[in-house]
């Protein structure tokens, strides 16, 4: 028996994406069983709690690409305070982008296009993101980061259509991961092709 990879294209790199690239991003939020509605993970030594963050490109050359980031939200030393005030803004910044409010409106409207009903509003988050590199360290290789986020009155912001979620994305993730999981199993099964049989 023979096969032709003729038509299965070339191999894709996975050099980290050039610094200053401007894509539309999907948020995922990792549950790390702390915090409320235990999205959050707590550190190892237990005195600041984090949303462990996934960025996938959704759209341009870097599509399906991925990146990491921790956020902190809230801690015990002034460091961790400093940069739970960083996150606050850089997640406001996101609801900004992916709901079209200019970060100057103080309307109503504006006002609550900025509160979420949980962590879990931001699992699923679509916005426009500047992507930046963070040069090597260490023993740790250079990778990727999110360096800005794009707000409305940006003109590299555009709109960015959401993807709606089963639950409303409020949900604790201890009640929504039994039922994704079986959802996900049965869409990813692997099935035997009729040639093998």
């Amino acid at each position: 028996m023979s096969f032709d990879f003729n038509d299965a294209g070339p191999q894709k790199s996975f050099d980290i994406i050039p610094a200053g690239v401007i894509a539309t991003l999907s948020m995922k939020v990792k549950p790390g069983q702390a915090g409320d509605g235990d999205w959050l993970k707590r550190s190892k030594a237990g005195d600041s709690e984090a949303l462990d963050c996934e960025f996938v490109v959704v759209d341009g050359e870097f599509a399906k690409r991925k990146f990491w980031t921790l956020f902190t939200v809230n801690g015990t030393t002034e460091g961790q305070a400093s940069a739970a005030d960083i996150s606050r803004r850089r997640l406001r910044a996101m609801l900004e982008s992916a709901r079209g409010i200019k970060p100057d409106d103080e309307s109503d409207a504006a006002k609550q296009a900025r509160r979420t009903e949980s962590w879990g509003d931001f699992d699923g988050l679509r916005f426009i993101g500047k992507i930046g590199i963070e040069p090597a360290k260490d023993k740790y290789p250079a990778k990727n980061v999110l360096v800005e986020v794009v707000v409305p009155g940006r003109k590299e912001w555009r709109p960015v259509e959401q993807v709606a979620k089963p639950d409303g994305g409020t949900a604790s993730p201890k009640t929504v991961a039994p039922a994704a999981a079986a959802a996900t199993t049965a869409a990813h099964a692997i099935v035997r092709p009729a040639w093998a049989r």
